[in-house]
């Protein structure tokens, strides 16, 4: 007796190590990633790393001039662009892997169910 459904279990089973492999290349892409962000005025500039953390600020000396309430504000804008750009990136990262994972969703009409 065939079961329909055991080709596709030892095809997604071969496929496994090579997705394993693709996943530890992204993760160590994703630890050394960061992005930047900038304010409007582009007097402020911040880095993020992957996970959001901060890891550095660049401060142009004509920020000096501005008050200290307007100073923060740059700042704060320049961190939020550079942490929304690195949680875009690891899902960019992310997406990469789960989109060619075994058993992925696929979209509604691609659906090849073979049971």
């Amino acid at each position: 007796m065939t079961f329909p459904g055991l080709d596709r279990i030892e095809a997604l089973a071969r496929n496994l190590d090579g997705w394993q492999r693709e996943l530890a290349s992204k993760m160590t892409e994703l630890e050394q990633s960061s992005a930047e962000g900038v304010s409007d005025s582009g007097l402020v500039r911040v880095t993020a790393a992957a996970d959001g953390t901060i890891v550095s600020s660049e401060i142009n000396a004509r920020a000096m001039r501005l008050d200290s309430f307007t100073l923060a504000e740059e700042f704060t804008a320049a961190a939020s662009r550079a942490q929304e750009a690195a949680a875009t990136r690891v899902r960019e990262l992310v997406g990469e892997v789960i989109g060619d994972a075994p058993g992925a969703a696929r979209p509604a009409g691609d659906r090849q169910d073979r049971y």
